[in-house]
């Protein structure tokens, strides 16, 4: 084994790796004093690691890799002050790892496409498999007592959301189905064991389960829950027994308010009252993004004057622009089709924050379903 040689582009030295067997594209970017061993390296085209940002000056240089088989996809970025360490890590296209970020994952991590974990997250365990798009803030920590032992797990859907501060135990199995917004402050144990039970005391290992479309800012929830699917939980929740799918439940311990409210199809009217409003607060961070002091609101529709029209209804949103050639955002089959630029973006962003999704991603300057991808 030996430093991999003159192929690839470099920042601030050339890299230190070591594999019995490697395939690094020749345009990947190497900040200084980055180390990898392994016996194993794949590192696709356009990955960045160890360079600099503007962010590069709060953390000290270096990268620091050691596993059995590493597998960074095409666009992938690692920060400054990295270290990660483990078994088989597969990170999928464009998944970025924030600065002071520690991975230790002894047997398999994959991390699928566009996952972004951010400055110094802790991500440790025996096996972890995370869906596309996960988003952390600063201060995520997967891991904690027991995380290295043979009942460690967690498995994670897509869309999924971790505010800062969160804290996942897996000293059992942890299983978060897809888009489950987890806010900031929250705590998921697994065990909860300290003084003796021989003496009397409480001791639980268990695992957790949170389904599809929950939302839980702010929350703690102890070994054994089960929340069911699209539930939403009271911010400074304690959350002690299972929450029926559907429900709304809050309070210390957490007790459930109203069952089956959610989710609530709106009328069409309730549809169109919304829109109208979601075009009304964007329209000036569209303008503005596109550099224009001009808008107009009528209804559901939105006109960017010379740029660009947005016409809503209850089941979709139209972006049709000076070129003819319209977007279709359908809020029923939640896809995007037509052609992909700054604006639809933008909108895209925008409705996202709402919570409104789409199974779509940019291709050749068009948008596709990725589920068909």
């Amino acid at each position: 084994m030996g430093s991999i040689g003159p192929r690839s582009q470099n920042s601030g030295g050339q890299p230190d790796i070591r594999a019995d067997e490697r395939d690094i594209s020749p345009d990947v970017e190497f900040g200084p004093d980055v180390k990898i061993r392994c016996r194993k390296v794949k590192v696709g085209q356009g990955c960045r690691v160890g360079v600099e940002n503007r962010d590069s000056f709060r953390f000290a240089t270096g990268v620091r890799i050691e596993c059995n088989e590493l597998e960074l996809n095409a666009g992938c970025t690692i920060g400054r002050a990295v270290i990660i360490e483990g078994g088989r890590l597969r990170f999928g296209c464009g998944c970025r790892i924030g600065p002071g970020t520690a991975i230790r994952v002894n047997d398999e991590l994959t991390l699928d496409k566009l996952c972004q974990l951010g400055v110094e997250n802790v991500v440790e365990g025996r096996k972890i498999s995370i869906g596309r798009e996960l988003w952390t803030g600063p201060q995520v920590r997967i891991g904690g007592g027991s995380c290295f032992e043979i009942q460690s797990e967690l498995v994670m859907g897509y869309w999924c959301h971790l505010g800062m501060r969160v804290f996942v135990n897996t000293a059992r199995k942890v299983t978060i189905g897809n888009e489950v917004g987890i806010g900031t402050g929250s705590a998921i144990f697994t065990h909860g064991a300290y003084q003796s039970p021989l003496n009397g005391y409480p001791v639980s290992f268990a695992p957790v389960e949170i389904e599809d479309n929950c939302w839980i800012p702010g929350a703690v929830i102890t070994p054994g829950v089960k929340i069911g699917r699209a539930a939403v939980i009271g911010v400074g929740s304690v959350v002690t027994r299972d929450i029926p799918a559907g429900s709304l439940a809050a309070g210390v311990p957490c007790r459930v308010i109203s069952e089956g409210v959610f989710p609530r199809p709106l009328t069409t009217d309730e549809r169109r009252t919304f829109l109208g409003r979601f075009l009304e607060a964007s329209g000036p961070v569209l303008a503005d993004m596109l550099c224009s002091s001009r808008f107009e609101i009528l209804g559901t529709s939105l006109k960017l004057p010379g740029l660009a029209e947005v016409e809503a209804d209850g089941e979709w949103l139209v972006v049709r622009s000076n070129q003819g050639d319209d977007t279709r955002f359908d809020f029923r089959a939640r896809t995007v089709t037509g052609p992909a630029d700054q604006l639809t973006e933008k909108l895209r962003d925008l409705l996202r924050r709402y919570g409104i999704r789409f199974f779509a991603e940019v291709c050749s300057g068009r948008y596709r379903d990725w589920r068909q991808s």
